[in-house]
């Protein structure tokens, strides 16, 4: 049962099997299996569409090699001063649960931080532009495309540039800005195919180093600067895609685990 439905505790599992076993046999009989309980990996929901049409984008591209080396992937990331993964744990003894040093401060409201938008190719990267506000296609064409994307894709021979499936990305007036562009399309639901993800991971890991009290919204985009990581190429395109296409669902590229390194962006 444990197999079948992971999700399953050990106290169902002793009500399903019907046997006078406790609890605690239970749990001892699922170490010994190697069932150990585990944090489930974040992904993003996907329908047999999804997958089709993952599958059949990989499966076009599987002969790529040089080719990548002229695709442009940009993304927006927001990086917080204060966030909480549910990673971090107390030690306390009975009864100091409310104790002011086992607790936590959390915002209910929305937590002060900075987005960032910026794009890379196989060895180059553009600048990092901050966005001040809720991105719109006219700020991100005003912001972006114009002083960023169109230059820093006129500097690649042969560039091809990706862009994801939100609104900003597909509405007219960004359509319309890029119509000069070669464009890549990208299927919908894949973050695991997607290198610039991870990006945000690694500087987001480094910024975490800080002392609280050095972080604050106006210096945030500089240490995204201070802290990009060293020059490295952009390789991992041709796994993560092999590996989409041999998978059913996710592929083990999950955009929470740091794959490649790029160039710090510039300010």
């Amino acid at each position: 049962m444990a197999v079948a439905h992971p999700t399953a505790s050990a106290a169902e599992i002793r009500a399903a099997v019907g046997t006078t076993v406790t609890q605690r046999t239970v749990t001892n009989l699922l170490l010994q299996g190697q069932l150990r309980d585990r944090r489930p990996a974040a992904c993003i929901p996907l329908t047999p569409k999804h997958c089709r049409l993952r599958h059949e984008w990989c499966q076009a591209r599987a002969h790529w090699r040089k080719e990548w080396r002229s695709v442009v992937f940009s993304d927006e990331s927001r990086f917080c001063l204060v966030a909480s993964d549910g990673r971090v744990l107390v030690r306390r003894r009975p009864g100091e649960r409310l104790q002011p040093t086992c607790l936590r401060p959390r915002h209910t409201g929305p937590t002060p931080g900075v987005m960032v938008c910026g794009a890379i190719s196989y060895d180059s990267r553009s600048t990092l532009v901050v966005i001040p506000r809720t991105l719109t296609a006219n700020l991100y064409d005003s912001l972006a495309i114009q002083p960023v994307v169109l230059p820093f894709m006129s500097s690649i021979q042969g560039g091809v540039f990706q862009k994801h499936k939100s609104r900003p990305h597909t509405s007219v007036v960004t359509q319309h800005a890029l119509q000069s562009v070669d464009m890549l399309p990208w299927p919908a639901g894949s973050p695991d195919l997607f290198p610039i993800e991870h990006i945000w991971d690694i500087i987001g890991r480094q910024l975490q180093r800080h002392p609280q009290l050095a972080l604050t919204v106006p210096v945030l985009p500089t240490k995204c600067n201070r802290h990009g990581t060293p020059s490295y190429k952009l390789t991992s395109a041709p796994v993560r895609h092999n590996a989409c296409s041999f998978a059913c669902w996710h592929s083990k590229f999950l955009p929470v685990t740091p794959v490649i390194i790029v160039p710090a962006f510039h300010i």
